[in-house]
């Protein structure tokens, strides 16, 4: 067996965090007991809440489902998975996502062959439904990091027409479906966490690229690794002097629960001061004024006392913010003035 081969049949921590899980577990479960090449050990940790109604926990051997008895939110559902773990390599994967059988033979090797890949994935086709055939379209091939710090998915919406089939490097990788050196993670981990929990859900896994960056850990995107997913909000940029871009903020603002609205604003924030060096923010000052006073104007019209009620939490949460700044300061071995525009 050649040292490649050895690598690939590495075991793997598999991480679904599920809220009151429907109908797309029981597809995303199947999906990873097919997978050949690797030896796969699955957690669910399930945040459902206690009075909710017992759910039929899949047949999948060697699996274990912890309930917490509350919501816990994506971030510290995921750590508390990876803490039950011990593999090198730990996939991340919603509950509406699956992958091809094949799919994490082919990324291991890619992510424990080279000690400075921290991350890796593949190529994300979006699906409709549990078993529904792909539509055609990229979900996503990664994190690109674009203006005003805004995080994008690469190719979202994209003709699947080959054009994301070849292996590139990416700012960081969407933890809907995304493979982690456990040692990479361990390297940036922040006060016990891999995942900020403050962030609750949402910006937590560009948070963890911006700081995977930073420790000096690459991401990959390999496109002949295929992973499906529904995804039901999607990340997308808003550049200034662009009208049907204004027009597009408005209508996904308009589109958001008030609370998920509110979320994601805060962690982008502390997304932000938790990571950003002064010296790159000049060239990128002008978009972040365009598009605060652009969600500000418009959070005022549609839900004036959340917009105003969570800029001031905002300031109390600053200090922390500030802390785990000065702390990845010290710990950062990277110049990655390149990946941010």
């Amino acid at each position: 067996m050649t040292e490649r081969d050895t690598i690939a049949r590495a075991a793997v921590d598999v991480i679904i965090p599920v809220y009151r899980p429907g109908s797309w577990l029981q597809a995303c479960l199947a999906s990873v007991g097919a997978s050949v090449g690797v030896e796969t050990r699955v957690v669910v940790v399930d945040n459902s809440e206690p009075d909710d109604p017992p759910v039929q926990r899949p047949a999948l051997v060697g699996l274990r489902w912890i309930r917490p008895g509350r919501n816990l939110g994506f971030a510290a559902a995921t750590n508390l998975g990876i803490r039950l773990g011990n593999a090198p390599a730990v996939l991340c994967l919603n509950q509406d996502a699956r992958v091809a059988p094949d799919f994490l033979a082919r990324l291991a090797p890619l992510l424990l062959g080279d000690p400075t890949v921290g991350s890796v994935s593949g190529k994300v086709l979006r699906v409709s439904g549990p078993i529904d055939a792909p539509d055609g379209l990229i979900d996503t091939a990664g994190l690109q990091m674009s203006t005003g710090r805004r995080a994008i998915d690469i190719g979202q919406g994209a003709r699947d027409d080959g054009d994301f089939d070849g292996s590139r490097e990416v700012f960081g990788v969407s933890a809907a479906v995304a493979l982690y050196r456990r040692a990479a993670l361990e390297a940036v981990t922040e006060s016990g966490q891999v995942f900020d929990e403050r962030f609750f859900m949402y910006k937590e896994d560009v948070d963890l690229a911006w700081r995977l960056r930073r420790g000096g850990y690459r991401a990959i995107v390999d496109g002949s690794a295929v992973a499906y997913h529904g995804r039901s909000v999607a990340r997308q940029d808003f550049l200034p002097g662009r009208f049907g871009s204004i027009r597009a903020l408005i209508q996904q603002e308009r589109g958001k629960p008030a609370w998920a609205r509110r979320l994601a604003w805060r962690n982008q924030w502390l997304m932000v001061v938790k990571n950003e060096r002064g010296a790159d923010v000049a060239r990128s000052a002008l978009d972040y004024v365009v598009r605060e006073l652009s969600l500000l104007g418009l959070g005022l019209m549609i839900d004036p006392v959340g917009t105003v009620g969570v800029r001031v939490k905002l300031l109390g949460e600053l200090a922390e913010a500030l802390r785990r700044r000065r702390k990845a300061q010290e710990l950062a071995l990277a110049d990655i003035s390149d990946w941010l525009p």
